[in-house]
């Protein structure tokens, strides 16, 4: 039996494919090549899978249909893209969000906020997002880190995310309060860069997690409660980056007066869950009250 006949998330991208008019060639278990009139697009299966995860089955084929039909999307786009030497007529779709420091394309705009953790600038275009790269940033005029600022001022006035705080009584965390911050953006990641606009700041700042571009999840640094803080925190981002689409990172970070730090990283070993915290954050804590 063929690899897409023994695994129904990929039998039912190989029909949706068809559905839409487009041959379907399955390149491994979380690849599937579409090819049609517009040319060829490699569409990944690893966030379908766990955007898959968390609905009952009878619903996989609309969402399996929805996800190709958004990389088909891309393909359109490649195809007749958006005329981006036009500043005047980019600026206003110029939005940001946060991504793993890991891979990436060096010509994408972007800058490091934190070990692990990097800011790109994109072109929002309704159904999908295209990086903006250096070669586009030279035909407009704008330097780097003006681009970064318009960026964010585009995010942020799509207006803020919404904060629910969640006390969490399991064994070891005593009540600790998790404030997520989540919404229907696109760039919810970006938020962590002025989390000083929500109910997660302490005299110390804020320690926070952003494992996928889903959610936030953060608790402010006011006292040594922030310990086990941390804790959940590290243990909430190694969960969701193990299994959430669009994963981030699995370290927790540190805000405090407009920048970020690395608080912690963490390591997932067998049935253990190692925290390492950083040394500037260590010292933070020696000043904090009990």
């Amino acid at each position: 039996m063929s690899e897409a006949g023994t695994d129904l998330l990929l039998s039912l991208a190989v029909a949706a494919a068809h559905q839409l008019g487009y041959s379907c060639r399955v390149a491994n278990a979380d690849d599937v090549m579409l090819s049609g009139p517009a040319g060829d697009v490699m569409v990944g299966l690893t966030n379908l899978r766990r955007m898959a995860a968390d609905e009952p089955p009878d619903q996989w084929p609309a969402l399996v249909a929805d996800y190709l039909s958004t990389g088909l999307v891309d393909l359109e786009i490649d195809r007749d893209p958006l005329d981006t030497g036009n500043f005047a007529m980019m600026r206003g779709l110029i939005r940001t969000r946060l991504y793993s420091g890991q891979g990436g394309t060096p010509d994408v705009v972007h800058r490091e906020v934190a070990p692990g953790l990097v800011q790109r600038v994109l072109i929002d275009q309704v159904h999908t997002m295209a990086p903006i790269t250096y070669p586009m940033l030279r035909q407009w005029p704008i330097d780097e880190c003006d681009l970064f600022i318009l960026a964010e001022q585009n995010t942020r006035a799509d207006g803020p995310l919404e904060a629910i705080t969640h006390r969490i009584d399991a064994p070891m965390s005593d009540g600790v309060e998790i404030t997520m911050l989540s919404g229907i953006s696109d760039y919810i990641t970006a938020h962590a860069r002025w989390l000083d606009e929500y109910p997660v700041v302490g005299p110390a700042g804020s320690v926070f997690a952003v494992p996928s571009q889903r959610q936030i999840y953060a608790h402010p640094v006011a006292n040594l409660d922030v310990v086990r803080a941390t804790t959940v925190l590290a243990q909430v981002a190694v969960l969701d980056y193990a299994q959430r689409p669009w994963p981030v990172s699995q370290d927790v970070y540190w805000w405090h007066d407009r920048t970020i730090e690395l608080a912690a990283t963490t390591e997932h070993t067998g049935e253990a869950l190692c925290i390492y915290p950083s040394d500037s954050f260590l010292s933070a804590l020696n000043e904090l009250p009990s």
